[in-house]
């Protein structure tokens, strides 16, 4: 395909629909050149014309969108407990999700089998669509280079790129990404983006993570790092953190950091409506089961979650004043607990953020939940194949 056909499919992709008018401005040519562009991609069965649309007087221009049926594409989400898989047609509908299927992930040979396994499996259940389905892109947590298909911290066991294993076994093209970028580009294109072109995406789950969308772009760095916003040195704690060093800001601010500090809490005395399940029970308490109890308003974790948030503000405040972003969404499993992280986190921000710039940014929660992930997996599959990322 060439350039401009790429970057009409990009347009569609961000926008949805154009016009011919709006197409030959956005590539800067005449209306006669976009029109043979669109022309060639219809050809391919990629675009299709979705009739005339109301623009008050005047000639009405047509509307044109990606074909649904041109093809699909597939994304795969992995966490420490699940793998979701969902698909999505051309034009960016989902038309199959199967989420939280339970799945263990460690840095194991028997782990990448039992994933590809469960992936086949998924993959059996919907044969309609098997000889259309385009790419698939897998999100795994960690360190992530897109571009050779390799990870460095999940599945780095093996010489050949993990990409090329994923295309091998499920029998299409597959590339991988780390999650936070995969939900970043959800988030961005189908939750809380509003055609803002500079997007900040902070995920906080077991983890803590980030992503960047500047200039309309996901940025990803060098070598596809960018974003580990938890390992930045915050703390003179002495906490040992699962990257190797002491003191990131993940070790106070975080899905395991939460757990952390309920547990000790309620093990010196304090009472919880969690303190029966904790005292009781060797069953590692889950993130679910704290997030459910802030819900029920119990006093002990909605404390130790604002804390978490004023903590998280601190931070976000200097981001804010680095990238001056339009935008900045808080998504991941503590998100779930909705004003009682984003209030404390805001006020937080606006204690430490310069004035001026503080006025630039909105400061929302995830609109997609759990989906984030499998949707932005699709997403960056889509954009993949045709060169956009």
């Amino acid at each position: 395909m060439e350039k401009n056909g790429r970057r009409i499919v990009a347009r569609l992709i961000e926008k949805g629909g154009a016009t011919l008018p709006e197409l030959a401005d956005y590539l800067s040519v005449s209306i006669g050149t976009a029109t043979k562009e669109i022309t060639a991609l219809q050809q391919e069965g990629l675009v299709r014309d979705t009739g005339k649309i109301e623009t008050g007087s005047g000639r009405k221009p047509r509307l044109y969108s990606l074909e649904p049926d041109a093809g699909y594409y597939g994304g795969i989400d992995l966490n420490d407990k699940y793998v979701s898989l969902g698909l999505m047609d051309m034009a960016g509908n989902m038309v199959r999700e199967r989420t939280n299927v339970a799945y263990k992930l460690e840095n194991t040979p028997a782990a990448l089998h039992t994933l590809c396994d469960i992936v086949r499996a998924l993959m059996g259940r919907i044969p309609q669509y098997l000889p259309r389905i385009r790419r698939f892109c897998v999100n795994i947590p960690g360190r992530i280079n897109r571009i050779t298909g390799y990870s460095y911290t999940n599945f780095n066991f093996t010489d050949r790129p993990l990409a090329e294993i994923f295309s091998e076994q499920f029998g299409h093209p597959a590339s991988i990404s780390n999650d936070t970028h995969a939900m970043t580009y959800a988030e961005y294109l189908k939750g809380c983006g509003n055609g803002e072109r500079d997007f900040i995406y902070v995920n906080v789950n077991w983890g803590l993570g980030s992503g960047l969308i500047l200039g309309g772009r996901p940025y990803f760095g060098k070598s596809g790092y960018s974003g580990e916003f938890g390992h930045i040195h915050a703390f003179d704690n002495g906490i040992l953190c699962r990257c190797g060093k002491k003191g990131c800001l993940e070790t106070e601010v975080s899905g395991q950091a939460l757990r952390r500090k309920i547990l000790e809490r309620i093990r010196r005395g304090e009472s919880s409506i969690l303190s029966e399940r904790v005292l009781s029970s060797d069953i590692p308490l889950t993130l679910e089961e704290i997030t459910d109890a802030v819900r029920r308003e119990d006093p002990l974790c909605i404390e130790v979650i604002e804390e978490i948030g004023s903590l998280l503000g601190v931070q976000i405040a200097s981001m804010i004043n680095i990238f001056n972003p339009e935008t900045l969404v808080v998504g991941g499993e503590l998100a779930a607990t909705g004003d009682y992280l984003l209030q404390p986190l805001k006020t937080a921000v606006n204690k430490h953020v310069l004035n001026q710039v503080s006025q630039d940014t909105v400061i929302r929660i995830a609109r997609l939940g759990e989906n984030a992930g499998v949707i932005g997996g699709c997403l960056m599959a889509r954009s993949i194949d045709f060169g956009l990322l």
